[in-house]
């Protein structure tokens, strides 16, 4: 059955939830993601029970637990900060929710030993938070609430500022917890983690979730303004359709001509193309069903692995590519250039952006 919300709303100061609608099935990996601000991490303890709904119910496995407290839920909670106790080891910090519930000293002992040697923390069982890492303090907080069995766990920016390494291990230890059959509620402000890890997910913005579904049909098909530029659709305009040629619409972008695959039932739409779906190029190379612009390079910057491209072609477009293809296509900035996409790079987007 799973987790629902239905018509959640929290007023908290000024800031307020709107009537959240969202489902998330046993053994699922969902992720909310959104900007800072957005309301994520109140929606999760609102879900976990720390402050009540002003309207609407909270169903788990088929029961309203809109007002059962928060210890008796059974959620898992692993809040952004790990909120470790200080004066704790390792093994006590494991040991206390299992405490709390009322265990004897020998099961507690016999489950602490498992969660132990599960997540890969047997060696740091007698260390104290404070000669942990930022990552070990992490997998601490997880041990802590796997210990005690929860089939729901909700994770609040787990991830955040850990080092590259430290990163994957845990994203890893995350798959690992997903495949034994958790159900994951992931908090997230970041589009990379959100993607790699989530199976569906919701988009939400000041309070209001935009967009719900299979993590890829979301990054594929955004539907308003706000979620296109939110998971990095640079390349966003307002566009009229002059003609239809077979399943190719035309496409007048401020005197600019562009093609895109399918009908576009309204005289006027804001389009859309992904920086990764540009290719940028010194030489003319006009290819069947891609759309082909000369411009001028106006800028290049430089991100390490990869180079950011703008290109004035009568619009500004931009585009990604990978140092190695950049260097090796010798470009600079002030050059002539060609940008290339094909038809069914460009993505019509009907609604409008939230306000």
């Amino acid at each position: 059955m799973g987790l629902k919300l239905a018509e959640i709303s929290k007023t908290w100061g000024k800031f307020q939830l709107k009537a959240i609608n969202m489902s998330v099935e046993n053994g699922e990996y969902f992720v909310i993601l959104g900007p800072t601000g957005a309301g994520k991490t109140l929606l999760l303890e609102t879900i976990m029970g720390f402050y009540k709904p002003d309207q609407g119910k909270i169903i788990l496995d088929g029961e309203n637990i809109t007002d059962v407290p928060p210890e008796k839920r059974k959620i898992g909670y692993v809040p952004q900060k790990c909120a470790l106790f200080p004066h704790m080891t390792v093994r006590q910090n494991i040991e206390f929710g299992l405490k709390m519930q009322g265990k004897e000293k020998t099961e507690r002992d016999k489950i602490a030993t498992e969660t132990l040697d599960l997540t890969g923390l047997k060696s740091l069982e007698n260390r104290h938070p404070a000669d942990l890492s930022g990552g070990e303090k992490q997998k601490v907080a997880l041990a802590r609430v796997l210990a005690f069995q929860p089939k729901t766990i909700l994770l609040d920016e787990p991830l955040t500022a850990l080092d590259p390494e430290t990163n994957k291990a845990l994203k890893n230890e995350l798959r690992r917890i997903h495949k034994e059959g958790k159900t994951l509620i992931h908090v997230t402000h970041d589009q990379l983690e959100g993607f790699s890890l989530g199976d569906n997910m919701a988009i939400i913005k000041s309070g209001e979730i935009v967009q719900t579904g299979k993590a890829k049909e979301i990054y594929a098909n955004p539907l308003n303004e706000f979620v296109a530029r939110f998971l990095g659709y640079e390349n966003i305009f307002n566009a009229q359709t002059t003609a239809t040629e077979g399943v190719v619409s035309v496409m007048n972008i401020a005197g600019v001509t562009l093609r895109m695959s399918g009908p576009v039932n309204n005289l006027e739409s804001t389009i859309t193309v992904r920086p990764e779906d540009i290719t940028v190029l010194p030489y003319p190379a006009n290819n069947a069903d891609t759309n082909f612009l000369k411009g001028k390079i106006t800028e290049c910057i430089d991100h390490g692995p990869i180079v950011a491209i703008t290109v004035d072609a009568g619009i500004c477009l931009k585009a990604v590519m990978t140092k190695s293809v950049f260097l090796e296509k010798n470009l600079e900035t002030g050059q002539d250039a060609w940008v290339t996409f094909k038809y069914t790079s460009v993505r019509a987007i009907i609604h409008p952006a939230p306000t």
